[in-house]
């Protein structure tokens, strides 16, 4: 716990002073902080796969691709039914 927080501290002082810092800095801090972003990456990711199966960050990683393959139907049955509704409204709009 004391270690989330070191780390915690650390990353809010290094977002503060990277505002704070010069424009010429920027440049410098952004590759250090790609660097900070992959080793937070890398480490959830062993964390991840550290946890039992039912854990709930485990789940929720589960049905994310579910949940994308769903949405894709959704927005495949949605355009169909768009692209039936303007068949229909233009039939109509013929025998008016």
């Amino acid at each position: 716990m004391k270690r989330l927080l070191l780390v915690s501290g650390i990353l809010v002082g290094g977002a503060v002073a990277s505002r704070i810092l010069p424009e010429k800095r920027r440049e410098p801090m952004s590759r250090f902080a790609a660097k900070v972003r992959e080793r937070l990456k890398s480490h959830m990711g062993r964390m991840l796969e550290e946890m039992p199966e039912d854990s709930p960050p485990r789940l929720v990683m589960s049905t994310l691709p579910r949940l994308a393959e769903q949405n894709d139907q959704i927005l495949a049955l949605l355009r169909e039914q768009n692209a039936l509704m303007r068949e229909l409204n233009a039939k109509r709009g013929e025998l008016s």
